[in-house]
């Protein structure tokens, strides 16, 4: 594939990462007095937007030689990475909205509450997923800016 191709192709699945970053972030936003493990889940995914954000931004510049730029996305294969972003964004998403269909955007209803505490451990490993997939984004942006 060549240089500019495989850039194209990595901003184009950044995008789609950040876009479920941001769904999954505005979802847990907007939960009224969340549990501490939600409020967690909504810092990382914050971190994790600007992450995904500012690896954007340094793929657009195209400060690195093109050529230099291929061969660190190649090696340190981005898109699986980034492709794990979106799709635990997702999965969190999906997992959020399942346990807090009773809860309206003013108030986090009491069995929605008891249902997060108790699946906690859920919600949990999704947030070291999602803070794996961010570290790797970021070591990978650390790359490219070198």
């Amino acid at each position: 594939m060549d240089p500019l191709s495989m850039t194209a192709s990595v901003i184009s699945i950044t995008t789609f990462a950040w876009n479920s970053c941001k769904v999954a972030y505005e979802l847990v936003d907007g939960l009224a007095k969340a549990p501490k493990v939600v409020a967690h889940s909504k810092n990382l995914l914050s971190e994790t937007q600007g992450t995904l954000n500012g690896l954007k931004n340094a793929l657009r510049s195209g400060s690195a030689p093109s050529a230099v730029l291929n061969s660190i996305l190649q090696e340190i294969r981005l898109g699986v990475a980034l492709e794990s972003a979106r799709a635990v964004c997702d999965e969190f998403s999906g997992t959020i909205r399942r346990f807090t269909n009773h809860s309206t955007d003013l108030r986090l209803s009491r069995r929605d509450r008891l249902t997060i505490t108790f699946r906690e451990s859920t919600i949990n490993r999704l947030n070291r997923q999602i803070g794996e997939c961010q570290s790797t984004i970021s070591l990978a942006l650390a790359s490219i800016n070198l």
